[in-house]
C-alpha cells in the first residue's frame, strides 16, 4: 500500500521543494514521521510504501528525490533497496532509518545510503536532519560511524595530519617518525577506509566523524 500526501507550494518555491518517500512496514511510526514532514517547508509531498516492492513502484512513479528507508524492512532488505536506488537512480539520496539494531556506517555507505538516522530521535530532529541530507549533507553520527573501523591512536594521528593536507615528509617530521612508518601507516589507514588515495582518505574520514 502507499499514499501520496502534497502540500502545494509557492510557485516560486517549487524548484527548490522535495518529493520523499518514507518506506516502513510499520504504519504507525510511518504515519508519524509523515506528518512531521508534510508540515516542512522544503516538502513537496511525501510518499509512503510499506515494503520494498511497493516503495521501487511507487519511486518509478513519482521521482522522489530522497528516500528514508527502515532496516525495519530487514536489514538485508533495506541494503539491497539502497543498493537498487544507487544503481537505478543514483540522483536519488538514500537514507536509513534503523532501530536498535543499528547499520554499520560502512555498510551504508557502501550500499549508496548518504545517512543513517535512529528511530529513537524525536521525529522534528529526524526532519531536521533530512532537511541537510537533501540540501546535500552526510550524516553518520559518530559514536555509530566510526564503530567500526578500528584505527590505531598513531594511524588516527597521521590521518588527521594528512587530511589536513600535510604530505608524508612533512607528517614524519611533526610526528619525528622515518618517512617509511609514515608511509606504512598511510597504506594500513588506506587499506582500513577502503580508499586509495589521501583525498578519498579525507572525504572518508570526514563521512564517518573520524577528524576533531
Amino acid at each position: 500500500m502507499s499514499a501520496v500526501l502534497a502540500v502545494e507550494p509557492d510557485v516560486e518555491d517549487r524548484c527548490r521543494l522535495q518529493r520523499v518517500l518514507v518506506v516502513d512496514e510499520n504504519e504507525l511510526l510511518q504515519a508519524g514521521l509523515r506528518a512531521v514532514l508534510v508540515e516542512q517547508p522544503w516538502v513537496a509531498s511525501c510518499l509512503l510504501a510499506t515494503n520494498a516492492e511497493t516503495a521501487w513502484q511507487v519511486a518509478q512513479r513519482h521521482h522522489p528525490q530522497l528516500v528514508v528507508v527502515s532496516t525495519s524492512l530487514g536489514g538485508r532488505s533495506a541494503l539491497e533497496l539502497c543498493g537498487a536506488f544507487r544503481e537505478r537512480m543514483p540522483h536519488v539520496r538514500v537514507v536509513l532509518l534503523s532501530g536498535e539494531g543499528r547499520v554499520s556506517a560502512a555498510m551504508a555507505l557502501l550500499h549508496g545510503a548518504v545517512a543513517s538516522l535512529s528511530k529513537q530521535m524525536p521525529r522534528q530532529v529526524v526532519a531536521s536532519a533530512l532537511e541537510k541530507v537533501a540540501e546535500g549533507a552526510k550524516i553518520f553520527p559518530k559514536e555509530h560511524a566510526s564503530s567500526h573501523v578500528r584505527l590505531s591512536p598513531r594511524e588516527l594521528d597521521i590521518l588527521q595530519h594528512v587530511s589536513s593536507g600535510l604530505s608524508n615528509p612533512e607528517v614524519a617530521s611533526l610526528l619525528n617518525l622515518s618517512r617509511h612508518t609514515v608511509k606504512q601507516h598511510t597504506s594500513a589507514v588506506y587499506r582500513k577506509l577502503g580508499v586509495r588515495n589521501r583525498a578519498q582518505a579525507a572525504s572518508r574520514a570526514q563521512e564517518l566523524g573520524l577528524l576533531s
